[in-house]
């Protein structure tokens, strides 16, 4: 009986790309933050990639990220596309990638450079020829900017390491900026369009007056421009130009967020999340550019973790988490677990920042400390979106004249 539900279980578990890859990059977010910086007070063995900083940076850009981003676009394919969802082998393959670049990146003192190179670029590869293969097949080549996003992606986490191994982990350093600018990019592409999309859906339901009014393209464009030219000109050494640009950019952003209903959707836990997370992004762009032309007013390492901690994290978090959140009725609701964890990182995200504020008071700690609290609750509550019956759209309910129809018929049954 138990080796039953065992199979069953891990059968169900490879069923869709979500529910493997999604854990992968909650138990990440636990584990990176838990093992540096919290691990070295509690004299935990420390990682085998030197220094400490370049593990833990590109834990969170390529473990990290790197899951939660091949979760999101697998999940989105069979929309795109029409086709099955990628799983089984294939899905297997993929994650096998991932968690052996993990051991390897914890080992890296005792890993060949050639293969700890090849084992991290191999899951981007893979992911970009699965997220290519069915937009080729079927024609829908709008969407090939995607994998070839994520091929750039491989590029830059093999120069970022072999930076490091040939000896020079400051140039690794250089290229976080740049990587979670791309990265922004990245979630610019899918934010501007899915959340106002769920917060019109809602609001319909809701029989409520407003209406979400869609992104503005030329506001999306430009804000995805100036983040383009932020990226060249850091990487040509043209700081100062960067940094003005990331200031239009998250202006630009703010701007195009100005029609979606945010203060109305602050009431929905599962909206509030996603609006507040996609706030980050241009609160910390403006903070990262004003912190580097006027450096007396705060300091630009401690800014960057407006787009990390808020931005990032909140976004896979409240992306994710939808998985968790379908109800029978066929709307969504956010369980618990979603509700207590994005609030312990909207509140680390806030102590991060006051760190510099108030020197000496160990705030870096109490945020690494909240930090995996919350991503345990959040995957007590993510639990239900791994086994069962698949639901579609993973990530969003019925759509508000679905719901009508099904209301209709039973009235008249």
């Amino acid at each position: 009986m138990i080796s039953a539900g065992r199979n069953r279980f891990f059968r169900d578990f490879r069923e869709a790309p979500h529910r493997p890859l999604f854990s992968a990059a909650i138990l990440c977010a636990m584990l990176t933050v838990a093992w540096w910086p919290l691990g070295a007070r509690l004299g935990l063995p420390s990682p085998g990639l030197e220094p400490l900083i370049v593990w833990h940076a590109h834990e969170l850009i390529f473990g990290f990220a790197g899951a939660a981003i091949g979760g999101y676009l697998l999940t989105a394919l069979p929309g795109w596309t029409g086709q099955p969802p990628v799983r089984g082998n294939v899905l297997k393959a993929l994650l096998m990638f991932w968690v052996s670049e993990r051991l390897a990146m914890a080992l890296a003192s005792y890993v060949p450079n050639t293969l700890l190179v090849t084992l991290n670029a191999g899951y981007f590869l893979l992911l970009a020829g699965i997220i290519g293969h069915q937009p080729l097949s079927t024609g829908v080549y709008r969407k090939l900017g995607f994998p070839v996003a994520v091929v750039a992606f491989a590029m830059g986490e093999v120069l970022f390491l072999r930076a490091t191994l040939i000896g020079s982990p400051w140039v690794s350093l250089s290229m976080v900026q740049p990587l979670l600018i791309g990265l922004i990019v990245l979630m610019v592409s899918i934010g501007t369009r899915a959340i106002p999309a769920f917060t019109q859906n809602w609001l319909a339901l809701n029989r409520c007056g407003t209406r979400a009014s869609q992104s503005s393209a030329m506001s999306v464009v430009s804000a995805q421009a100036l983040l383009v030219i932020a990226i060249v000109t850091k990487l040509i050494g043209q700081h100062d130009i960067a940094y003005v640009a990331m200031i239009g950019a998250g202006l630009a952003l703010l701007w195009n967020m100005r029609g979606w209903q945010s203060l109305s959707a602050l009431t929905n836990p599962l909206l509030a999340a996603l609006h507040l997370a996609f706030f980050w992004l241009p609160f910390g762009l403006m903070v990262v550019g004003v912190s580097r032309l006027a450096p007396a007013i705060y300091p630009m390492a401690d800014a960057l973790q407006a787009i990390t901690i808020g931005g990032m994290s909140g976004l896979i978090m409240a992306i994710s988490g939808r998985a968790a959140a379908h109800t029978k009725s066929g709307d969504m609701r956010a369980n618990p677990g979603f509700t207590v964890g994005f609030l312990l990182v909207w509140i680390a995200t806030w102590i991060r920042l006051a760190a510099p504020i108030f020197p000496g008071q160990s705030l870096e700690v109490l945020a690494a400390a909240i930090w995996p609290a919350a991503w345990i609750a959040f995957a007590l509550g993510f639990l239900p979106a791994l086994t069962g019956p698949l639901r579609r759209p993973v990530l969003s309910g019925r759509r508000h004249w679905e719901l009508a129809e099904i209301s209709k018929a039973e009235r008249m049954r």
